[in-house]
């Protein structure tokens, strides 16, 4: 199964311990091929280091129409949704942020 791992401010322990099973292709960012079982431990660790950081995992899954799953967890994550079977990320822009139109 193939992981894409993305960790934004997460502990050194995190990316010792993730460095075991992915390759690190750019500061935070991981990817390998592992085992399923590989791919859920992975997660339960991010899910109990969240508190410290933020972390996006997709990996493979052929029950998606897309061929892939998003999950996220942390602070800084945007939240998954599914529209018409397709994973999305949205991002919420602060109510005091209004839209300046010139006139």
């Amino acid at each position: 199964m193939f992981v894409v791992l993305s960790m934004t401010s997460a502990p050194e322990h995190m990316r010792g311990y993730v460095s075991r099973f992915l390759s690190e292709a750019a500061t935070g960012l991981y990817v390998g091929n592992v085992s399923k079982r590989v791919q859920l431990n992975l997660w339960e660790r991010c899910e109990l280091a969240a508190r410290d950081g933020s972390f996006t995992m997709i990996y493979s899954d052929r029950s998606q129409e897309q061929g892939f799953s998003i999950r996220s967890v942390g602070a800084q994550s945007r939240p998954v949704i599914e529209l018409d079977g397709i994973a999305l990320t949205y991002m919420d822009v602060p109510k005091n942020r209004e839209k300046q139109v010139s006139n």
